[in-house]
């Protein structure tokens, strides 16, 4: 989840000397869970929140509204709870500062995501209730009009339920089945990673190396001396974002991972690298160039020869969105209350950084692969599924959560149009996979429910 970081102007309804933090934030919370824009808007006008209503709402549409769990920080000028939304099960962190200089302006509004305590964390059911909620709750997204899409629980690669609902082309009348394709949005970061290890593991690289070692032309040597590979893949390298206001009429000239540096390269780092953690798109974008360098082969093949094939993966690809994909689902965004046909985000085609498709049986065998050693050794996996960057929710290519029996990694990708994710619970060798062809979040909080509560 991004952070979301807003300052406030003065507040007229009280002396400034009376106002504390619990009084904004209780407010906020209140007309945030109302779900009501005006009142929320009146909130954000009278703390001077530089935002609009409309940019909460969108959250609470993800998350649904939010149960306080526990309080983290409780003084008068600054409270900060931990909070669940009840529609995903995801925390959120929410903090609330007064400047105590200038009262009440706020210093800091704060919503950043963040793992629930144990203590609140969703009871495990046992796998027959797991299975009956889960398909309920599928069955229901799609009579209700919000999802389409492909379902699929595995446990030691024996599939226990799979789900397909919802139309892959709408106009056409196409149904949800079994082999259709879905576009990934991030989830392929994942191979993106993969084929950096698996070159380091070769010899081809170090997680080290600067960009520059591989990447001879690059236009920006500040940056190419400064970044290593290893903060690309681990999202600390503060390099920025691919998918901004202006992609749509740039991405026609975007036909390979070069035609990016001269784009988005010249940017300085948001912070010096290896300090925070910042997503970064481009950086992937960077690995994809530098595993043409170490290779010699083109990004696609790479993974095709690589990963693909050895994972037995028929299914998956990254040919451009011009190209006629047999099985491959149209994307649909929610427009005035209607779903309508998305193109305005898609790139020209799957990249480093995400955009390629797959199947839910395609991503089974990938986790296989991976959890059986015929991709990496399994020290490497262990190194990539485990907290690699400063705040602990990344490795190197995997988002990861949870220890022991509840220690988990994949990745979630969502974009107009597009939504999946992957969740592999290695303790108890249980996968779960979610593709859909319509709007974030839906087919994420069901691949998040299930992930809570299954039995250890």
């Amino acid at each position: 989840m991004a952070l979301l970081l807003f300052s406030a102007t003065t507040w007229a309804k009280a002396p400034a000397e009376s106002v504390q933090a619990e009084q904004i934030f209780t407010r906020w919370l209140a007309a945030y869970n109302a779900g009501d824009s005006q009142e929320l808007q009146a909130v954000l006008s009278t703390y001077g929140i530089d935002h609009t209503a409309q940019r909460y709402l969108d959250i609470r549409e993800t998350f649904g509204p939010f149960d306080v769990l526990t309080r983290t920080l409780d003084t008068p000028d600054a409270i900060a709870a931990i909070v669940r939304g009840t529609s995903s099960d995801r925390g959120v962190l929410i903090t609330v500062t007064i400047d105590p200089a200038n009262r009440p302006r706020l210093k800091t509004l704060q919503l950043e995501g963040v793992e629930i305590p144990d203590a609140f964390k969703p009871k495990r059911l046992e796998m027959p209730a797991l299975l009956a909620q889960s398909r309920a709750r599928l069955d229901a997204l799609q009579a209700q009009g919000k999802l389409s899409g492909s379902f699929l629980l595995a446990k030691d690669g024996t599939v226990l339920m799979a789900w397909q609902g919802g139309m892959a082309d709408r106009e056409q009348g196409v149904p949800v089945d079994a082999a259709t394709k879905f576009r990934l949005a991030s989830l392929n970061k994942m191979f993106t990673a993969v084929a950096i290890l698996q070159l380091a593991e070769a010899g081809n690289l170090s997680l080290d190396d600067t960009i520059a070692r591989h990447l001879k032309g690059y236009p920006n040597q500040a940056i190419a001396t400064a970044v290593t590979i290893r903060q690309l893949l681990n999202h600390t390298s503060g390099l920025g974002e691919i998918f901004d206001e202006a992609f749509e009429t740039r991405k026609a000239s975007l036909k390979t991972l070069s035609d990016y540096w001269g784009v988005y390269g010249t940017a300085a780092p948001a912070f010096t690298p290896g300090t925070q953690d910042q997503y970064s798109n481009y950086g992937y974008i960077l690995l994809g160039s530098i595993i043409e360098a170490a290779s010699g082969q083109s990004y696609d093949a790479y993974v095709e020869q690589h990963i693909l094939d050895p994972s037995g993966m028929t299914s998956t690809g990254s040919a451009p969105e011009a190209t006629l994909v047999p099985g491959r689902a149209v994307p649909y965004t929610l427009s005035d209350g209607q779903w309508v046909r998305e193109t305005k985000t898609l790139p020209l085609r799957g990249t480093s950084a995400g955009g390629g498709y797959s199947t839910a049986d395609d991503l089974l065998r990938f986790a296989e692969a991976l959890r059986s050693g015929r991709l990496i050794p399994p020290a490497a996996l262990q190194a990539a599924t485990s907290p690699q960057n400063t705040k602990g929710w990344y490795g190197y290519g995997f988002m990861v959560s949870g220890e022991g029996g509840q220690r988990q990694y994949g990745h979630e990708g969502g974009a107009p149009g597009a939504n999946a994710a992957l969740i592999v619970l290695p303790s108890q060798g249980c996968v779960v996979i979610g593709l859909s062809n319509v709007d974030p979040d839906a087919m994420e909080n069901v691949v998040n429910f299930v992930a809570n509560r299954l039995p250890l």
